[in-house]
């Protein structure tokens, strides 16, 4: 046990907490990307930064009427606000894929897109 009157000692067992825990953070992303990879996704970095990035990789516009929903066997389902960006979205693809591939390194090779279902009014 390290003495706390000692505050190198309290460095040292930080540092080994930290490693620890680091060590640890490592075989999580190596036992999540391996399932990943099992369930036919990119790895958990490619994913996050899809979804995390979205706006600043297609821009605040299409942001604001395309939502990512799903990353699932390199094909991207977006979910859009109306049918007309869904047609939208097919002139649109080539160019997004391309910006995807380059800004995340994802090897998506398609875009799916179905139109937000809007509540019923009561």
């Amino acid at each position: 046990m390290s003495n706390v009157n000692n505050p190198s000692e309290e460095v040292l067992e930080e540092d080994r907490r930290t490693d620890a825990s680091l060590g640890s953070l490592s075989r999580l992303s190596t036992e999540l990307n391996a399932l990943l990879t099992r369930l036919g996704s990119e790895p958990a970095a490619v994913v996050s930064s899809v979804f995390t990035d979205w706006a600043t990789l297609v821009g605040e516009h299409v942001a604001q009427h395309v939502a990512p929903i799903k990353l699932e066997h390199s094909r991207l389902l977006v979910e859009v606000t109306e049918s007309a960006w869904a047609t939208q979205m097919r002139f649109l693809e080539p160019q997004l894929l391309a910006t995807l591939s380059a800004a995340t390194s994802s090897n998506i090779v398609g875009i799916d897109v179905r139109v937000k279902r809007n509540p019923r009014s009561k």
